[in-house]
């Protein structure tokens, strides 16, 4: 039996690498968009809104679908947030919800449609990044030892059910990723070099991303592409490091490539 996949689609590169890959592995495939998506209007996209989301559950009831997945970012308002809990939880009375709640809520989607989730990874594990060098010069022993303890910081945030990624300068915590994400995280590191608060030359400023420990990999995983590099060489970060098997590489070749042009290099670390 041919397996059924509704793609509920966000923003950014990732989602056509995903679709080519649903494709390539036989899914017959029903994309639903979350706003406007011009790209991918050649495949009859049914665009709907999280404000209204018993539409998408028509959408994949009606398809039959047999697997859903997610891609693609996401900005969600509280008032967002608090609509969605309390239309999958039936609740009247609810409240805001954190990123690890959300993959609550998607699990109960599975109840609502008879589709089992999936995750990107299971539909396109080439985009997972690879243990040791993806692009940019060779790491050297002081980014090393930040990039391995940024690791471990953004591990203990996602335990808060904050970010997924952290800045580091050497051993010394910048900042972490909040509800604006990494762009926003960039921009606030930026910031803080313009107002010489930080990178005083000694110790290398990193980017670290690893998912959550407790959020379940068929939905959110961490994600880097070309645009992370170009902002971390801005905001003077010199190296990127990711968790090997746990975060998503968008066009990994622009990566590389981009990560080689600005020297900044981005490497995947085994967690343990």
């Amino acid at each position: 039996m041919q397996e059924r996949l509704a793609l509920i689609a966000g923003s950014g590169a990732l989602v056509p690498e995903v679709i080519a890959a649903a494709r390539s592995k036989g899914f017959e495939l029903k994309l639903l968009t979350i706003g406007k998506r011009r790209d991918l209007s050649a495949l009859e996209p049914v665009r709907f809104s999280l404000s209204r989301p018993q539409e998408a559950v028509e959408v994949i009831r009606n398809f039959g679908a047999t697997r859903f997945t997610l891609a693609g970012g996401v900005s969600l308002s509280d008032v967002v947030r608090e609509g969605l809990a309390g239309f999958f939880s039936g609740a009247s009375v609810h409240h805001s919800i954190g990123d690890t709640s959300i993959s609550d809520l998607v699990a109960r989607l599975e109840d609502m449609t008879g589709a089992k989730p999936m995750g990107v990874h299971e539909i396109a594990p080439e985009l997972l990044a690879p243990a040791g060098l993806i692009g940019g010069p060779e790491l050297t022993p002081a980014q090393h030892d930040a990039a391995q303890y940024g690791l471990e910081l953004a591990r203990e945030a996602g335990r808060l059910d904050l970010g997924q990624a952290v800045v580091v300068a050497g051993r010394r915590a910048v900042a972490a990723e909040d509800i604006g994400g990494t762009d926003a995280l960039l921009r606030r590191v930026r910031w803080l070099r313009w107002r010489r608060l930080v990178a005083d030359g000694t110790s290398p400023l990193v980017l670290a991303k690893c998912p959550k420990p407790d959020q379940p990999l068929f939905v959110d995983l961490p994600a880097v592409g070309p645009r992370t590099v170009e902002m971390a060489a801005k905001a003077g970060v010199v190296a990127i490091a990711v968790e090997a098997s746990g975060t998503l590489v968008i066009q990994r070749q622009r990566v590389a490539e981009t990560a080689n042009r600005l020297g900044v290099p981005v490497i995947g670390l085994a967690h343990g």
